[in-house]
């Protein structure tokens, strides 16, 4: 038996959520009885609804325009010429204006939007909108991970992850950082290319060794040195102390003691 939502659904039309456009012509088709128009805000009276009612008939949102792209824009056109022209229109609307800085505006109508049942149309371009965001952000990942690669002078992403995280011992942070990726795709890259992932605390000598190394780096570029090591001396033999040297270098002072000592 089906459920109220389904019957509903079922006697709904084809297109009930979305403003019909034919892109060829410049025209939106009425979902009543499928004439071509430039604009449906008139026609629609000749189906004894208003274009309030249509809306909410064919679940569109209460904004949308029913207009051709180009009608939407000489209308918008033939408006901003004539607030522009008009003193009387700029104070009418200065109280407007003066609530979307505010913020008011906005707030006012989230509040109504909560208060109402979304239309169709509303949900479907909030999952068309997350789901282009999240290609858009899949893209650019992979955009990102090509140019490391090619960079490193790797071949493939396989390639790169068995000689950054396998060969070269480094860490799971260190090889997502190397490949511009984060370190859940990092995690989840590996295991589908059949890579184990190395238990946490199971750092190798040479994973060891990197990390000191990139560690020392960062530091030279903070301060703008060649070589931590001799900076951190030469800095010492002037007369800093060991507190102001872990301030510029953005480290602790045990780790410029060791630079310091070490031979």
């Amino acid at each position: 038996m089906q459920s109220r939502e389904e019957s509903d659904r079922a006697g709904r039309h084809p297109d009930f959520g979305r403003l019909i456009r034919d892109e060829a012509a410049d025209t939106v088709i009425c979902h009543v009885c499928g004439r071509a128009f430039r604009s449906l805000g008139a026609h629609v009276r000749a189906h004894r609804m208003t274009a309030a009612e249509y809306r909410q008939e064919f679940g569109l949102l209460r904004a949308r325009a029913l207009s051709a792209r180009e009608f939407s824009r000489e209308q918008s056109g033939i408006r901003r010429a004539r607030y522009r022209a008009s003193e009387d229109a700029q104070a009418r609307f200065a109280a407007g204006r003066a609530m979307a800085r505010s913020g008011e505006l906005t707030r006012a109508r989230r509040a109504v939007a909560r208060e109402q049942a979304d239309p169709q149309e509303l949900r479907r371009v909030r999952r068309e909108s997350l789901t282009a965001g999240r290609r858009t952000q899949a893209r650019t990942a992979d955009d990102r991970t090509a140019a490391a690669l090619g960079a490193g002078g790797f071949t493939d992403l396989a390639q790169a992850l068995r000689t950054l995280y396998v060969d070269r011992h480094n860490s799971i942070e260190d090889t997502a950082r190397i490949l511009g990726i984060g370190k859940g795709r990092l995690r989840r890259l590996l295991a589908e290319h059949g890579i184990e992932v190395r238990a946490t605390g199971q750092n190798s000598a040479a994973g060891r060794h990197s990390r000191v190394q990139l560690n020392d780096r960062a530091a030279a570029e903070r301060v703008g040195a060649r070589n931590i090591t001799v900076w951190l001396r030469e800095r010492a033999a002037e007369g800093a102390t060991l507190r102001e040297l872990a301030a510029a270098t953005g480290r602790s002072i045990p780790w410029v003691t060791t630079r310091i000592r070490s031979r």
